[in-house]
């Protein structure tokens, strides 16, 4: 992952910016829509800004992803995200949509899977830090094939999701 990501954090002091979450079955979600209210509080200063097309990972574990999901942010311009997600941005010979859909494959899973020590803590969170998160081995083919990929896949996903409507 560092050969293709660096990482984000910080943010520039704007706190009227949303502020969300993330979910394994859905991916970004408002806090004042998934808890009826912003739960950031006071710590919103302690969030990380995000841009659109940076992407966070969540390594809290749940029946979907064992071992945490990557989203990219794509409806919003700009939004704070927990500081507890690893958040990055891609280097120019990777795209931010196949890098989170290599994700969904669980394809990294068993390179993560090494870095859990002692399983989940007690608040669902799984030990992996940054740097080793960083340091997981992903292979990824050349930027024009993952642009394909990517664009394919994402018609796929877009198609089951209007067929799941009607």
């Amino acid at each position: 992952m560092q050969d293709v990501s660096e990482r984000v954090r910080g943010n520039d002091g704007r706190m009227n910016l949303p502020t969300l979450t993330i979910s394994a079955s859905v991916g970004w979600l408002d806090q004042k829509n998934r808890f009826s209210q912003s739960i950031a509080g006071k710590e919103k200063k302690n969030y990380t800004l995000l841009k659109k097309g940076q992407l966070s990972y969540n390594h809290g574990n749940s029946k979907l992803a064992k071992y945490g999901t990557v989203f990219e942010l794509e409806g919003y311009e700009e939004a704070l995200v927990p500081r507890v997600y690893h958040s990055f941005t891609v280097k120019n010979h990777a795209n931010s949509k196949f890098i989170e859909l290599l994700f969904k494959t669980k394809l990294p899973d068993k390179e993560l899977a090494k870095l859990v020590s002692s399983g989940a803590r007690m608040d669902g969170l799984l030990n992996i830090n940054y740097d080793s998160f960083m340091n997981i081995r992903i292979r990824i083919p050349q930027i024009k094939e993952q642009n394909k990929i990517a664009q394919l896949l994402q018609k796929n996903d877009d198609l089951i999701v209007h067929h799941q409507r009607h």
